[in-house]
């Protein structure tokens, strides 16, 4: 055994296996606790925190050599708000003294010098006892410690919940998928399949999730290991992804080193959302410049990084031929209503054409050569066998569809969005850009001029190539 005595503050815990060293809990009374210990270093824990792998023979090398307190870096791993949590930051060693927040549980004491300050102190606040009492002789500057601040003295500790650590999961890389993101038919389904078809080959990645369907749990189960999330179970992750949908994510997902955010929010979807003022992720990324740059001020942080989506072509889903095509989600600022204003033009300039429109609302006003279908998980032969894609939206912040029409050498049909700029699409060439006021009743002679344009070159060959260096960022983000 070890010459140390670890005081358990709290339930019972259950390490699951023998520990070297000697093990006490806090019987009510500080001073009486400390007495019954028989080694000659004392420390704390918290029954509802987490140590690290290493945190024993860290302890255990420090406690080889002589010294009054050595101070235990550590992290505070989350708060509680409702049923979601809030990481907080990193409690970094800068000198000597022990940082202002720091409990007992931070420390490890020499018996006999703890023993002196409690013989001659009245000893309510744990805080003040270390920060006016002790000065650091020694440190463990490495985070072996993780403590979820829910409750600020012992006193509190027999309403606290008790963690068996010994039911905990652990996860290198975790993707967090919320309910409002396990749709068969958004940005967000996309966003996983190319980050399951280019990384999960070369990096351990699972993704977590509330609710999804059973086609969708079926194609990502080929990339990721895939877990529903059990509020009875605690999952350790070293890193942790979610998207800006998910700003909180559940107390039993800790995440032991980075977290990141994922922001594939427009300025649309700013107008009516509510400010973040907790700043709880190791990194923002936005999905594109434009997504990164209007972020800035709804999140509690500027320095907003941008990392292009990942794609990679899956030349299987070709399957060449010319329609029009639509995919989206329903939503006012998608603009279904130019969908059918320029369906009404093609129409009045007897142009034939066949326009499947997938989205998850079945509007039931089929028109002519505009059919509308019911959404599917994989719309990509239809896109291939379309001579243009067409999207035109209010906002966009990255826009998959257009980028995987591009890359089957689909023209797409656009309005003048910034991003559009940056993942390639250039009016003319690869397809067309149409200027917002066209759409407007007094410009229609000038809509109709450019849409036949559009048919005369529909048969029209393009190339396009989405550069995979957009995309290397991703690499600074999955442990290997």
């Amino acid at each position: 055994m070890h010459d140390f005595t670890i005081v358990i503050l709290g339930k019972e815990m259950s390490f699951g296996k023998e520990l070297p060293v000697s093990i006490i809990y806090y019987n009510g009374n500080l001073k009486e606790t400390v007495k019954s210990v028989k080694t000659k270093y004392v420390l704390f824990i918290k029954s509802t925190d987490y140590l690290s792998n290493k945190y024993f023979n860290k302890v255990i090398s420090k406690t080889k050599k002589d010294f009054d307190c050595c101070y235990i870096n550590f992290k505070c791993n989350y708060i509680s708000k409702g049923n979601n949590k809030i990481p907080t930051e990193h409690k970094e060693i800068k000198d000597t003294l022990p940082l202002y927040g720091s409990y007992i549980w931070s420390f490890i004491f020499k018996k006999s010098s703890l023993l002196k300050v409690l013989d001659c102190e009245d000893v309510k606040d744990y805080d003040e006892l270390v920060k006016n009492t002790f000065k650091v002789t020694d440190c463990i500057s490495e985070i072996v410690y993780y403590h979820k601040p829910n409750a600020q003295s012992v006193i509190k500790e027999k309403d606290s919940f008790y963690v068996d650590h010994k039911s905990a999961k652990h996860i290198k890389n975790a993707i967090y998928i919320a309910g409002g993101c396990s749709g068969t038919f958004n940005g967000y389904v996309s966003w996983l399949r190319n980050i399951g078809k280019i990384f999960s080959k070369k990096y351990e990645i699972t993704v977590l999730y509330d609710e999804i369907g059973p086609k969708l749990q079926d194609e990502f189960n080929s990339y990721f290991k895939c877990i529903k999330v059990d509020n009875k179970v605690n999952y350790l992750c070293e890193r942790l992804l979610v998207t800006y949908s998910t700003y909180f994510y559940p107390n039993n997902i800790i995440c032991l080193d980075k977290n990141y955010m994922f922001i594939h929010g427009n300025s649309s979807d700013y107008k009516n959302s509510k400010h973040y003022y907790d700043d709880i992720y190791t990194e923002y990324i936005g999905v594109s410049k434009v997504a990164a740059e209007k972020a800035i001020g709804y999140y509690p942080r500027e320095d907003i990084k941008y990392v292009y989506n990942p794609y990679i072509l899956d030349e299987n889903m070709i399957k060449p031929h010319l329609r029009l095509v639509t995919t989206m989600r329903s939503s006012d600022i998608k603009r279904p209503d130019r969908i059918v204003y320029l369906a009404e033009i093609l129409d009045e300039l007897d142009i034939p054409y066949t326009w499947n429109m997938f989205t998850d609302k079945n509007e039931n006003t089929n028109v002519n050569g505009l059919i509308y279908r019911k959404r599917t998980v994989n719309p990509m032969p239809y896109v291939a066998d379309s001579d243009y894609f067409v999207l035109l939206s209010d906002s966009e912040s990255f826009s998959y569809s257009v980028v995987e029409a591009l890359s089957v050498n689909t023209k797409v049909i656009v309005t003048p969005l910034e991003v559009y700029n940056e993942i390639g699409v250039e009016d003319k060439k690869n397809g067309y850009v149409i200027p917002f006021d066209y759409f407007e009743k007094d410009n229609k002679e000038k809509l109709k001029e450019l849409v036949l344009e559009i048919y005369k070159n529909k048969d029209r060959k393009i190339s396009y190539t989405f550069d995979s260096k957009l995309y290397e960022g991703f690499n600074d983000i999955f442990i290997e």
